[in-house]
């Protein structure tokens, strides 16, 4: 009796795992993981199992290990969580998803896609460098280059970090000690910090330390400024014509006033005032009287006067006699001669 029973438990035990044997009718889930696939040690982490499929309950697996059974939520049909806790190197693994129906046949869809979960820190941080350090514009190639330190030994694979990306952007295997990764046509949107870690490509997936980060600044100069810094730019440039515009006035004042000579344009005036005034003092030479008195000229005595006689007789030419007549003393008299004193006047000529 107790082998039959035996026999027919075995039975229903396989009948019910082969029920439960894929099918390709049913679409394979999607497995994520946030905020990120590589995390230190002691952090949490949440898995997303989802599908469009309705009326299903999920299962995680670590390799071929199941790990829980996912109900989907109530709010939200075809999607699970799974959330791991105070992480350890033991948590590290591939991890992938599936769901069944839950009415029968309970059928089991394909698996997700491997999702690799690494822990960091069982190794020293490799180095990351950059080909080109600095601003880089968009459309242009920007290559990394990771290297891992040497003491270490066995398969493993280099992969590529980006601040806030869900996982490794890319993965190699390394040439020797070290693997390049290129962005191809970057954008703004490859602006960020980049680390790199390396991590054995088999169990138990041990991972190293992130190297030390290493900004990358993408710029695209077809893009439009802000009206702020249209502002500010326009600004300055006034600001700078308006100085270029004050040192150019004064540089052209400076010149002008160097070639009129301005500075001796008044002393040019006296000048030419002293060597009017001759000029302008009137002179009237008196016919020769009936009685024989020498005939007299007639002047202007002043202080001013006398000075111009002194500059037109330095200028007269030889041979020219020179007399000072008191034009007062032949009007009055001898008698007012001696009372009144002579008075400085200007020089006449006398025709020989």
């Amino acid at each position: 009796m107790m082998p039959q029973l035996l026999a027919l438990l075995c039975a229903g035990l396989c009948a019910g795992q082969g029920s439960r044997t894929a099918d390709d009718s049913l679409p394979k889930p999607s497995l994520t993981v946030w905020p990120s696939s590589v995390m230190p040690p002691k952090s949490n982490v949440t898995l997303q199992c989802q599908t469009s499929t309705k009326n299903v309950n999920f299962a995680l697996r670590k390799g071929s290990t199941f790990v829980e059974s996912m109900q989907s939520q109530a709010s939200t049909a075809g999607l699970a969580e799974s959330r791991l806790t105070d992480l350890k190197t033991s948590n590290a693994g591939q991890y992938t998803c599936e769901y069944y129906r839950r009415e029968r046949p309970h059928i089991t869809s394909q698996p997700s896609d491997v999702l690799l979960l690494l822990v960091t820190g069982d190794f020293r941080k490799p180095s990351l460098q950059a080909h080109r350090r600095g601003e880089v514009t968009a459309g242009e190639n920007v290559t990394l280059q990771c290297q891992r330190p040497d003491n270490v030994f066995g398969p493993v694979m280099l992969g590529l970090l980006k601040a806030g990306a869900a996982g490794p952007i890319q993965v190699q295997t390394p040439v020797g000690k070290e693997a390049v990764f290129s962005l191809q046509n970057v954008t703004v949107s490859d602006t960020g910090n980049y680390s790199c870690v390396y991590f054995l490509i088999k169990a138990p997936f041990w991972a190293s330390h992130p190297s030390d980060r290493l900004e990358v600044r993408v710029t695209d100069k077809t893009e439009k400024k802000s009206p702020m810094m249209a502002e500010t730019e326009i600004g300055a440039a006034g600001i700078t014509l308006i100085v270029i515009f004050i040192f150019l006035f004064l540089l052209g004042a400076f010149v002008i006033c160097k070639y009129t000579r301005c500075g001796a344009a008044p002393d040019k005036m006296t000048k030419r005032s002293h060597s009017k005034e001759p000029e302008e003092v009137g002179t009237s030479i008196q016919p020769e009287k009936e009685s024989g008195d020498p005939p007299a000229a007639t002047t202007s005595c002043s202080p001013a006067s006398d000075k111009a006689s002194q500059v037109s007789e330095a200028e007269e030419p030889h041979g020219v006699t020179y007399a000072e007549l008191n034009t007062r003393a032949l009007s009055e008299g001898p008698s007012s001669q001696t009372e009144q004193p002579l008075e400085t006047c200007v020089y006449s000529t006398l025709k020989a």
